[in-house]
Parts: structure tokens; C-alpha cells; sequence
């Protein structure tokens, strides 16, 4: 009798240990498919993120607004910036840990440090991009024959100074419309200036025209009573605009900075998601945000495409600019790989994790 317990109490003590067994092995493998569980910030710090003041970053505004990086068990603080110019140099300087940017602005830096990561993109515009003027005589094309009676003239009808943001889309936009209309650019004196600036220097005829960005068009349009004239082209250039970081911020001998970076990707496709299916309601949202008027909004609302994407056209675009750059003297040095510069294992670890393909 005393047998036959000891043998019940054995086979019970076996069941227990392979139960303990089965459930050790069953959330092991939970916490190793769930890239949200494996992420789970364990720093006191938050993630820092310098996110440019324009509709172009509103799935970082959804994000933060619906509370989506607290969800993903992220600590997130966006740090306002205005463009990608400043955002990236807040990055460089190691003021943030992520930054928004443009494609052009990515492959200028690109030059300055070998260490830029670009990790998506999250929307596409054909028409972000404009060169406005309060002169509706001006054109770029005829700027190619100038006389010195005519630069007195206050109706001169040739494109002589232009605003620009320096090393940034506003350069690469300007140069292209440059070639398409057959300018000459030995005629064009480009000023360099902040975004803010370039607003105030058109409103007082400091330049002739601005190539600027949105929404600094609709601001330009608050400010004057005078007609307003887009002298670009819409879709002779597309605007994307993505999330960047630094190369070493990725460490070889761990995947966690990998996995956390899959999450915050993970984040922005569930804002998009949101955004396309409540686009009236986004709107208010960010305009709220930025504090400008929900026209303003409006104004370019339709011109984008938020999606996320790292494909070919995101390296043909950095060549392409790069070879412009290279061209036109405002590089220097050897050509970055720009293979290396796109980092596409966080995105690829994302996209992996969801059933249903983005």
C-alpha cells in the first residue's frame, strides 16, 4: 500500500514538473514572438524624438495624441523642431535618440557623418514643395537675359534673389525647377534662411521668390493681401519624408534597440492606419497640436500619402540628389553608400510581426 502512494505521489510530482516545464517553454516563446513584449523599455530615460512642427509629421501627433507609444510600453517625448535641417542636427548633437527629415535633407548629412541610419518613410507629397513669389509678372525662365536697366525696374519680370533653406528639399526643388524651365543660374542669387525668415523676407520684398514648404505657403497667404504665385511645377519632385537615426545607435552585440525601434515603426503604421480611416478627424487633431488654424490643414491635407516604406525609390532618390549635390559643388568628399545608410532591419522586424502586409 505504502508502495503504491509513494508511486502516485512520484507520477504527480512528474505532472507538475512538466507542466511547469510546458509553461516555461510556452512564454519563452510568447516573449520571443511578441516583437511589443521583447521591447519593453526598461531605461529611465525616454525616447527622445525631434519631430518638424508640420502636417508632414502628423503620424507622430495621432500617435502621441492617441496614447499608442504608452500602449506599446514605450516612453516617448517628441521634442518640437522646425524642419528636418534642425531636427537632424538636434539628432547629430545627441539631443534626440530619432528625427524627422526629408530624403534631401538625409543625404546632406549623409556628408557630414557616416553615422545617419534611415529607418522609413512614413509620407510621400508631389506638391509640399513650392516656389511662391507676390510677383505674378516673374519667371524663372526668363531670367536668362538681364540688363541693368531692367534690374531697376521694380516690375522686372526676371527671377533675380530667391529664399532658400540651405542643404535641404528647398535647394534640390528650386535647382530642378531651375533645369526644367531652362533658368540660368548664374542669373539667380539664392539667400540662405531659416523657414521662418524666408516668410518675413518675401512679405518685404527682401527676395523674389521663396522655394518653401507647407505649411509656410497658407502663412504666407494669412499674412498679405497680395496674390499669391506658384511658379513650380506639381510632381517634378517628390517630398518624403521619414524617421532617422544614428548608425551607432544600433549596437551589434544586442538586438533590443532593434526590437524597440520595430515597435515605435509598429506605432506609426497603427497612426497611419487611424489617419486614413478618420482623415477629418486628424486634421483637427493637428492643427490642434500645432496650434495653427484647421484651414491650414486643409490647405495641403490632400496632397499627402501617409504610408511607411524603405523600397528602391528611397535609394534612387538619395543617389540621384547626391549626384545634384556633387554637380553643383555643395558636397564635398567621397560619395556615401547609401545601401549603408538605410537600416532596414527594424522596419523589416515590424512588418514581419504583423499578420496582414502593409
Amino acid at each position: 500500500m505504502n508502495s503504491l502512494l509513494n508511486n502516485v505521489r512520484k507520477n504527480k510530482g512528474s505532472i507538475k514538473l512538466a507542466i511547469l516545464f510546458i509553461s516555461c517553454v510556452t512564454l519563452s516563446l510568447i516573449l520571443l514572438l511578441s516583437p511589443t513584449k521583447v521591447a519593453t523599455q526598461t531605461e529611465d530615460n525616454p525616447f527622445k524624438i525631434g519631430v518638424s512642427q508640420t502636417p508632414l509629421s502628423a503620424p507622430f501627433i495621432i500617435a502621441e495624441h492617441l496614447s499608442l507609444f504608452e500602449k506599446a510600453n514605450l516612453d516617448v517625448e517628441l521634442i518640437a523642431c522646425f524642419g528636418g535641417v534642425e531636427c537632424s542636427e538636434a539628432l547629430i548633437n545627441d539631443q534626440v535618440d530619432f528625427a524627422t527629415a526629408s530624403e534631401s535633407v538625409v543625404m546632406f548629412k549623409s556628408y557630414q557623418t557616416h553615422d545617419i541610419a534611415l529607418l522609413t518613410s512614413f509620407v510621400q507629397s508631389s506638391n509640399d514643395l513650392k516656389l511662391l513669389t507676390l510677383n505674378e509678372n516673374l519667371t524663372i525662365k526668363e531670367s536668362v537675359s538681364i540688363s541693368t536697366e531692367s534690374s531697376n525696374n521694380s516690375n522686372n519680370s526676371n527671377l533675380r534673389k530667391v529664399g532658400i533653406v540651405k542643404g535641404s528639399a528647398s535647394e534640390y526643388y528650386f535647382d530642378t525647377l531651375l533645369v526644367a524651365q531652362g533658368g540660368n543660374k548664374r542669373d539667380i542669387e539664392k539667400v540662405y534662411l531659416s523657414p521662418k525668415a524666408l516668410v518675413d523676407a518675401l512679405i518685404t520684398r527682401q527676395v523674389d521668390a521663396i522655394s518653401i514648404w507647407e505649411p509656410y505657403g497658407y502663412q504666407i497667404k494669412m499674412l498679405t493681401n497680395n496674390t499669391i504665385t506658384n511658379l513650380g511645377i506639381q510632381g517634378i519632385y517628390q517630398l518624403s519624408f521619414n524617421l532617422i537615426s544614428k548608425k551607432s545607435y544600433f549596437s551589434p552585440s544586442t538586438t533590443t534597440k532593434t526590437a524597440q525601434t520595430a515597435v515605435i515603426i509598429d506605432v506609426l503604421e497603427q497612426a497611419i492606419q487611424w489617419i486614413n480611416q478618420h482623415p477629418e478627424t486628424a486634421m483637427v487633431i493637428v492643427a490642434k497640436h500645432l496650434d495653427v488654424p484647421l484651414n491650414q490643414i486643409k490647405w495641403s491635407w490632400n496632397d499627402y500619402i501617409f504610408r511607411l516604406s524603405i523600397g528602391n525609390s528611397l535609394l534612387s532618390s538619395l543617389q540621384t540628389q547626391s549626384h545634384w549635390a556633387k554637380q553643383q559643388g555643395l558636397v564635398k568628399g567621397k560619395e556615401p553608400e547609401f545601401r549603408d545608410v538605410i537600416y532596414k532591419q527594424p522596419f523589416e522586424q515590424a512588418k514581419s510581426s504583423k499578420e496582414v502586409s502593409w
